[in-house]
């Protein structure tokens, strides 16, 4: 039996109190050592005395540092996340000392390794005590060592034994995988260029109005310089403010325009034709085609006449040919081959009270691409240096065109509506988006009689202005005062645009608090205009602007054909390629621009800016979650492995030793018999207390008071070559000891001290 330990299942536990003798000389061999004369005893002690704990307490207390280590993992865990969210899409913050995010999340994932690493290497350390409950090579010791120190000890064992002990493997899964714990982290955060609203300065603001004032004779013409640029090239708004170039306007804002829409008619047009040939030296009627005209007959005189019959009243446009055979030259200098007509439009405003029955709306448009003498051929007339082929029209599904025919007629209405719009104006460049408008044939509603306003210098007749009311705008009370007015509100015809006789002048200025009906002004949900200017802007600008023909010319008499006629007419009629979709275009182009005028010279009462939100570009953190994954699932797995490893220790009955070396030099295969007697003994400290060496702090306090030393290499260990006999100290492991290194140690007492 080794000394200090009797019979029993528990441990004896000693208190040894060592005091040093004088330091051997360098010609001192360990056993003059051990023949000094020590004045030393050996004194078997009483059970510790500890206050007495709960058994839940006790079979937790040795994993105390374990314990708080998982709760400094999971704080680490939680800091990260609480770091992030609330700065995910916003502006990088801005802490003391240029602390950035990153640093701040380094420190997080270095306390999270730390931590995790820590509970896994106690881990590790204890499950080896499971592991060598049967025999195993005493090199596991240090492949177990290895597996807690890093990644590659866990990999060598992993090699080694695979899955043999569960919890083990696990371990080492998770100690490898760690490594990818610091750029996962990192990859958290992602700087992203971000706008954020700006609080401070002016609001950014659009122009719109409700209502456009004009007189009768005092027509603007600077609003032909509008027309004119925003037909070639269209124009952007300017007028708008927006102090950071970042602004938006998300809320719908609405404003008086005007819109354009066309319609194909080409179903209505009337074609009459009459030719003359020219036959064995005499001119008589006959058929202008080759294919149905006999041999040797040639065209002499051609008529075509176009005619839109949907037009009131209809539009003509006459092509003319005329070729005197003896001179052998083409007689008429040109032929019409392209025309936009007037086509009056009048609001029939006839009502008891009104003594003016119908109101000047100003004129639609039809637009007419004549039939000519290419429409009997495949030439392309845009080829000016000579006949060529019409590309596109060999499939019969696309051969019924304007551009496959040669002829086609449209319908255009270019008429006050309102417009519905959003913005954003991004790097000082504005981008207005329309998300709906009334439409250009929506009929509006009219004044009704007479009426004297305060600033109107006189009587008003009130039928001269238009008026349009969004439905959506207005509150509950002018709902119900529209409804008992007779008006029908929400129809399917008309869900939102509603059509309104104006009671009331509205270039008087309105009161925020107006009552019905100026509440709806006051309320920005009623639109108006003076229909004068309908009408005027057609007399003055585009009767002119837009209104005309384009005719082909021959330059001497050769085949080099010439289009002549106003810059805008030539350039929509593009050779013969003019469609229905690029008249569309043009006349969309005539309502922008116009529109962009009304807008910015509306009623001053009646034209408050639509207001946005102004942003500053700015680098934000944007929280890339998924990368969250592997730090909560490795935070999770350590956990689970903790608990497991604590429930095997007690399941299988064993000390808490985790990875403690002492646990080899006390418990193992020479169990204390490598201590010598007689240094163990020494007079007990006033302060010495008892230990206990079934647990780790004992054999660390026991190791304490033991002082060795290293020698020569010429002296060695004493060779444990047999275990000693059994006794509650027998050490766990059922094997032979091997001699140790050739170190010489000595064994020298130290002061026991209350530490």
């Amino acid at each position: 039996m080794s000394p200090g330990t009797e019979a029993g299942d528990d441990f004896v536990m000693f208190e040894s109190s060592l005091r040093p003798g004088p330091p051997p000389g360098p010609d001192q061999t360990p056993a003059a050592v051990s023949s000094r004369s020590l004045s030393s005893t050996l004194q078997p002690l009483q059970e510790p005395r500890r206050k007495p704990k709960t058994k839940l307490l006790n079979y937790w207390s040795p994993w105390t540092w374990e314990i708080a280590n998982c709760g400094l993992l999971l704080v680490s865990l939680f800091a990260i996340l609480a770091t992030l969210y609330p700065h995910d899409g916003q502006p990088l913050p801005k802490w003391p000392f240029s602390i950035t995010i990153n640093a701040l999340l380094s420190i997080y994932a270095v306390v999270m390794k730390a931590c995790m690493l820590l509970v896994l290497a106690s881990g590790v350390g204890q499950l080896q005590w499971s592991w060598f409950l049967r025999p195993h090579s005493l090199k596991d010791v240090v492949r177990y060592r290895e597996a807690a120190d890093g990644p590659l000890g866990a990999v060598s064992w992993l090699y080694r034994h695979h899955v043999r002990q569960p919890l083990t493997a696990l371990a080492a899964l998770i100690i490898i995988t760690a490594v990818a714990v610091d750029p996962f982290i990192q990859q958290l955060v992602q700087p992203v260029d971000c706008k954020r609203l700006e609080a401070e300065g002016q609001a950014p603001s659009i122009p719109r109005t409700n209502y456009l004032s004009y007189d009768s004779g005092s027509f603007p013409h600077d609003l032909l310089s509008y027309i004119a640029s925003g037909y070639y090239a269209p124009q952007n708004l300017s007028d708008f403010t927006c102090g950071t170039g970042n602004c938006t306007f998300n809320a719908e804002y609405s404003s008086l325009a005007y819109c354009s829409v066309c319609e194909d008619v080409s179903d209505s047009v009337k074609i009459d034709e009459h030719c003359i040939v020219y036959q064995n030296k005499k001119s008589k009627p006959g058929s202008c085609y080759d294919v149905d005209r006999s041999a040797g007959a040639v065209v002499s005189d051609w008529n075509l006449t176009t005619t839109l019959t949907a037009a009131s009243p209809p539009l003509s446009l006459n092509f003319h040919y005329n070729f005197d055979v003896g001179e052998g030259k083409v007689t008429t200098p040109t032929q019409k081959v392209f025309g936009v007509g007037r086509i009056p439009r009048d609001l029939d405003t006839s009502s008891p009270g009104n003594t003016i029955s119908r109101i000047s709306l100003g004129n639609d448009m039809g637009i007419i691409l004549a039939k000519t003498d290419i429409s009997q051929t495949d030439i392309d007339p845009s080829d000016l240096s000579g006949p060529g082929r019409r590309e596109g029209c060999d499939d019969a599904a696309t051969n019924n065109t304007w551009w496959c025919r040669q002829w086609g007629a449209a319908t255009c209405s270019l008429q006050p509506c309102v417009r519905s719009y959003t913005a954003s104006v991004d790097g000082g460049r504005l981008a207005e988006t329309i998300v709906d408008k009334s439409d250009a044939n929506l009929k509006w509603g009219y004044g009704e009689a007479t009426s004297t306003g305060p600033s109107s210098g006189g009587l008003v007749l009130l039928q001269n202005f238009l008026g349009l009311v969004d439905t959506r705008c207005i509150n509950e009370a002018e709902r119900q005062a529209l409804t008992a007015a007779g008006y029908s509100i929400d129809s399917n015809d008309n869900p939102r645009w509603l059509p309104y006789n104006l009671t009331f002048n509205p270039r008087v200025e309105t009161a925020a608090d107006a009552p019905f009906p100026e509440s709806l002004l006051a309320h920005k949900c009623l639109y108006a205009l003076d229909a004068a200017f309908s009408s005027d802007v057609w007399a003055y600008i585009l009767n002119q602007f837009i209104i005309g023909t384009v005719e082909r010319a021959h330059s001497d008499g050769d085949n080099a054909w010439l289009y002549q006629g106003s810059t805008q007419l030539v350039s929509l009629f593009d050779t013969s390629r003019v469609n229905e979709t690029t008249v569309g275009g043009a006349m969309g182009k005539l309502a922008d621009a116009v529109t962009l005028w009304i807008r910015t010279h509306g009623h001053a009462a009646h034209s408050a800016r639509a207001v946005g939100e102004e942003f500053r570009y700015a680098i934000c953190v944007r929280v890339n979650w998924g990368w969250a994954a592997l730090p909560a699932s490795l935070t999770a797995l350590t956990l689970l492995f903790f608990l497991l490893t604590v429930l095997e220790a007690r399941r299988r009955g064993l000390r808490v030793w985790k990875g403690s070396p002492l646990t080899l030099l006390f418990h193992g295969p020479g169990g204390m018999d490598w201590v010598d007697p007689n240094l163990v003994a020494a007079d007990p400290g006033p302060k010495a207390t008892a230990v206990d060496l079934t647990t780790d702090r004992g054999m660390q306090d026991f190791a304490d008071r033991i002082t060795v030393q290293g020698w020569g290499w010429g002296w060695g260990w004493r060779r444990l070559s047999e275990p000693g006999p059994a006794s509650a100290s027998a050490p766990i492991f059922d094997a032979v000891a091997e001699a140790l290194e050739p170190v010489a140690i000595e064994e020298v007492g130290k002061e026991v001290s209350g530490e």
